[in-house]
């Protein structure tokens, strides 16, 4: 049985893409293609908190979630840098780490601050709104709710513990940033009942936290990070299950504010420069954004919800799982107090032409109050010139000795934030071409970003030139880019598939 006859099997047992269980090339008895000391990796993936436990396994030394091997010569090397704690192992593609972000400012100026989310989000409201700095500023506390794992059976997720745990806290901060995780992770589903439950779940635990904030004289700020919530469906009528490039939502309330106090035709990078300004706080020079607000009223503190994947869409409730709930609280926010529609994505946050935002790009954007080129766009740019100018790659390849190995572990998917095809095909003819002879390809499959079973289509796509290396491994995205956690249930899988050759055999492309 081939790949693609494996992967269909795993259909048949209920699966999508996205849970696929570690597949691995067998020759006979052997293993063909397995990660071994003095090979070359490169992990063909370019966001962040989602490589992170991967990338740990192979390169901490006192790794010890789970057994893994004496790798003192292997060379590991990340398309871009997943976290600061990495810092050490140069990147492909070098990390931009924005200074002066809003974090950094309230606590010089000894204000408190409280970052609330789940498990799912507890990077963005760390790691990426501070810049892609991994310390808390003084001041700085994170309160993080673990989230549920079968999110499928709890699309409600922890928004009403989100919103206790906000209410409680609320009087001892001066800034709050919140995000619901919810819309994000219910969205990539692809049933319009999970979607309007958790939109439904979200508005209640926003109607506690604006009571809250009204009652302690606090702005509230409602905004999202990008969009995806807002289209249940294709325009082919399938479901919807990828991010998309629609504008969000920004209230600002605060009774002392009419609806004509703010300006229309902002993005993401004014987030910042509002909140200062309602703090009375000066906006420093390295922040372009503006303030939105044509006059800034008294506020005793700002709370900032961030409606992870909440963008703003069609009046069609039949298409539209935002409008096919009930959503009364936001609803009379939005109704009631300064609103108006931020961009979230392309050019208006530092992604290429066409390209959907996502939350590290939004978080990171809110928190910089400036447009900062990201990743994907620096890093398509050197791909267009086939990493001519790259020295880090030039460097990688040419020390790969006679008998070692080149492995590419990447996404099998055309549409997701984290990793496209082209990046393992990219690398892969730049290897060849310099006399590279033995590269491996260890395939993530999507089903998120893409629809949960387009792996093989994309394999029958793909076909000749994946064929060029060996492609030897493929697993669903939910082992290998585990956040939550779960070394022993999701990484070690994926470690032991590609390590040892642990999986379900399949027998060439």
């Amino acid at each position: 049985m081939n790949l693609r006859g494996a992967i269909l099997r795993q259909y048949d047992k209920g699966l999508n893409d996205y849970w696929i269980p570690p597949l691995v090339a067998c020759d006979g008895d052997k293993r063909p293609g397995r990660i071994q000391d003095g090979d070359t990796v490169i992990f063909c993936c370019r966001r962040g908190e989602r490589e992170v436990q991967l990338m740990e396994s192979f390169v901490e030394k006192r790794f010890a979630a789970f057994p893994v091997r004496d790798f003192s010569r292997l060379r590991f090397v990340p398309l871009v840098e997943y976290h600061e704690k990495f810092s050490k192992i140069e990147p492909i593609v070098s990390p931009v780490r924005p200074e002066r972000t809003l974090g950094e400012i309230l606590s010089g100026e000894g204000k408190k601050q409280l970052a609330v989310t789940e498990s799912e989000k507890e990077s963005h409201v760390t790691f990426f709104f501070n810049g892609r700095h991994s310390r808390l500023y003084p001041g700085q506390v994170a309160e993080i709710i673990p989230s549920w794992k079968d999110f499928k059976n709890h699309p409600e997720m922890k928004s009403a513990e989100i919103g206790k745990a906000v209410v409680k806290a609320m009087d001892r901060y001066d800034f709050i940033i919140i995000n619901f995780p919810a819309g994000d992770v219910i969205g990539h589903l692809q049933e319009m009942e999970l979607k309007v439950k958790a939109a439904e779940e979200i508005d209640k635990a926003l109607s506690a936290i604006y009571s809250q904030a009204k009652s302690l004289g606090r702005t509230l700020i409602v905004t999202a990070d990008h969009g995806l919530m807002e289209r249940g469906f294709t325009d082919e009528g399938t479901p919807s299950v990828s991010h998309t490039t629609a504008p969000v939502p920004f209230v600002v309330v605060n009774p002392m504010l009419g609806k004509d106090d703010i300006i229309n035709g902002g993005s993401l990078v004014d987030v910042a420069p509002t909140i200062l300004s309602l703090m009375n706080i000066r906006k420093p020079e390295e922040m372009t954004g503006r303030s939105l607000l044509k006059r800034i009223p008294v506020s005793s503190g700002v709370v900032l919800v961030i409606l992870d994947g909440w963008g703003e869409g069609s009046d069609d409730a039949s298409i539209n799982p935002l409008k096919a709930a009930s959503t009364p609280n936001l609803d009379f926010l939005k109704r009631k107090f300064p609103f108006t529609r931020l961009m979230a994505s392309e050019e208006y946050v530092g992604l290429p032409h066409g390209r959907s935002g996502n939350s590290e790009t939004g978080h990171l954007t809110i928190g910089a109050g400036r447009l900062i080129e990201q990743d994907e766009l620096r890093l398509m740019r050197v791909i267009e010139r086939r990493f001519e100018d790259n020295p880090v790659l030039e460097r990688v390849l040419n020390d790969i000795k006679d008998g070692a190995s080149l492995h590419l572990i990447g996404m099998l998917s055309e549409a997701s934030s984290h990793g496209n095809i082209n990046e393992i095909l990219s690398i892969s003819k730049v290897a060849k071409s310099r006399n590279v002879e033995r590269i491996f390809s260890h395939l993530i499959l999507d089903g998120r970003s893409a629809p949960p079973k387009s792996a093989v289509a994309l394999l029958e796509k793909y076909r000749e030139e994946l064929g060029k290396t060996e492609v030897v491994t493929a697993v669903g995205r939910g082992y290998a880019l585990d956040r939550s956690k779960d070394y022993t249930g999701k990484t070690k899988p994926v470690y032991d598939a590609l390590v040892e050759g642990k999986g379900e055999c399949y027998y060439g492309l």
